[in-house]
């Protein structure tokens, strides 16, 4: 286990570094792009949002309130802010919980940047889906082989809210002697039922280096029916697969 946490850390040194560097151009998809106004964005970098809660600061609010008043597809609520990018204003990026305006609604998440200018106004850039299975599955940086089975349920209260204490206990534990960097959950994404459960954290991971890099992570922990707790998957999202 330790070998694998150690190989763990060097990979995500370099993930992490990586991610801070600066993000490619991607486009927008078909179905969403009718309600999206396109802003060309100026140079500069993302940067990895130091707010400590799900909960948007209150001018990230206001600007996203104001960028999807007129979005007419799936209803959206702030789950996570994940970084800013100055330009001529302030890009933010923020993941959704994305609800279908349908009879029988579902929920998934999504992944949106907002653009806010200097004279107070908000538009919707850019929307894409964020697959939460995609960073739980062991498709980046996998530390224990074998993965459950059993969907992923969205929780009720995973927007805006504190996490609960059931999933609070279980991160405490499978992180207790991970050692390497910082790991401070923003948000619980999704729960499945096994034999036990596991939990999908969104996280801002902080090297423990002498100059610290933060990066955003989807840290996936297993509770099984004896209360023990151990960290399966560590991946990181890399804000280049959803800018613009």
């Amino acid at each position: 286990m330790l070998k694998k946490l150690t190989i763990l850390l060097l990979v995500l040194s370099i993930i992490i570094a990586c991610t801070a560097c600066g993000f490619k151009k991607q486009t927008n998809s078909a179905e969403n792009k009718k309600d999206i106004e396109n802003t060309e964005a100026a140079d500069g970098g993302w940067e990895i949002t130091d707010n400590k809660a799900a909960k948007l600061p209150e001018e990230v609010q206001a600007a996203f309130n104001k960028a999807i008043k007129h979005f007419t597809g799936s209803k959206l609520k702030p789950a996570a802010y994940i970084a800013s990018q100055v330009v001529a204003g302030t890009n933010y990026m923020i993941l959704c919980e994305a609800e279908t305006t349908t009879e029988k609604p579902v929920k998934s998440y999504q992944m949106a940047i907002v653009y806010a200018d200097l004279k107070g106004n908000a538009k919707l850039t850019s929307i894409k889906d964020f697959d939460l299975a995609a960073y739980t599955e062991g498709n980046n940086t996998e530390i224990s082989g074998e993965q459950l089975a059993g969907g992923w349920t969205v929780p009720d209260d995973a927007v805006g809210s504190v996490i609960s204490r059931e999933a609070k206990d279980a991160f405490d534990k499978a992180t207790r002697q991970f050692t390497g960097s910082d790991i401070e959950p923003l948000a619980l994404l999704g729960t499945q039922v096994v034999a036990g459960t596991r939990y999908a954290f969104i996280c801002k991971s902080t090297l423990t280096t002498k100059e610290p890099v933060s990066g955003i992570q989807i840290v996936t922990v297993y509770a099984d029916l004896k209360g023990n707790a151990e960290i399966t998957n560590i991946s990181t999202i890399d804000p280049a697969d959803f800018n613009e």
